[in-house]
């Protein structure tokens, strides 16, 4: 047995114990009703943890499942076919056995190409909206392409689009997801209290997330959540690295004077074990 199938297996043996957890999740809330009303609820950004970082992986992101964790964020890119498919980088190099870039390659160029850590095939956007949907998964959807509109229309014709966060890192982009049909929720980023206001103007009664910079002042931090508005960052980086070390307690650090709702990070499970 391949040390990495050791590790996997391992991971799902969790599942029986964190199981439970994820099960009180499913419920007829609404994604922001469930974002709203949650502290630091964890979102998976590279699989379950920094060390083994299975990232855009369907095997991955079943064994994050089976151990509590159902929030997914993926990267959606399109091939030379016009396919969409998950995969963060703009070249295949980092994360599968190809090399080049994604956009160069026909559906039949990349037949062959595998995930380097999983062996498996690169997720079509389709075949993980399959995945999400038979298993109640809530998304973020990371989309740096000018594919936006394609990316949101098959989300929504998969029924998926009220289960669906767009992420959103500038005014031009945040019109954008506005003016597509669905019911998704879209987070913008705030970087100073004139740029949330500019944001409610924009939004009117629509409802959307803030996400902060995990760098900002903690007064940029409490001034958002003043105003009501749900709040989402990070702590991908130095944090999750400290809270390997301290068990934890780096995130509890964190959250002391900040009001999270939603927090990203490539060590989800640790982070759910160590704010629950």
């Amino acid at each position: 047995m391949q040390k990495t199938d050791f590790h996997l297996k391992g991971l799902a043996m969790l599942g029986l114990f964190f199981l439970p957890l994820f099960l009180t999740h499913l419920s007829a809330q609404t994604l922001f009703e469930l974002i709203s009303s949650s502290k630091a609820y964890p979102v998976s950004h590279r699989g379950i943890s920094e060390e083994q970082p299975v990232e855009n992986s369907l095997k991955g992101m079943e064994m994050v499942l089976l151990s509590g964790i159902d929030f997914f964020e993926v990267d959606v890119r399109k091939n030379a076919d016009g396919e969409l498919y998950l995969l963060h980088d703009e070249t295949l190099n980092r994360t599968t056995s190809g090399l080049g870039r994604l956009d160069s390659k026909s559906n039949s160029d990349l037949a062959g190409v595998r995930l380097k850590i999983t062996g498996e095939p690169i997720p079509t956007f389709q075949s993980f909206l399959d995945f999400a949907r038979n298993d109640s998964l809530w998304i973020m959807l990371d989309v740096k392409e000018p594919i936006l509109e394609e990316v949101l229309s098959q989300t929504k014709a998969a029924g998926l689009d009220a289960r669906s966060l767009v992420l959103t890192f500038d005014r031009k982009r945040a019109q954008e997801v506005l003016g597509i049909q669905g019911d998704f929720l879209i987070s913008v980023l705030a970087t100073r209290m004139e740029d949330l206001y500019f944001y409610q103007k924009l939004f009117g009664s629509r409802r959307f997330l803030a996400y902060v910079p995990k760098d900002a002042e903690i007064s940029l931090f409490q001034a958002v959540a003043g105003e009501g508005v749900p709040i989402l960052t990070d702590v991908m980086g130095e944090v999750d690295r400290k809270a390997i070390e301290d068990e934890g307690e780096s995130y509890r650090d964190f959250l002391k004077e900040r009001k999270i709702n939603l927090l990203v990070s490539d060590n989800p499970l640790l982070l759910q074990k160590s704010v629950r």
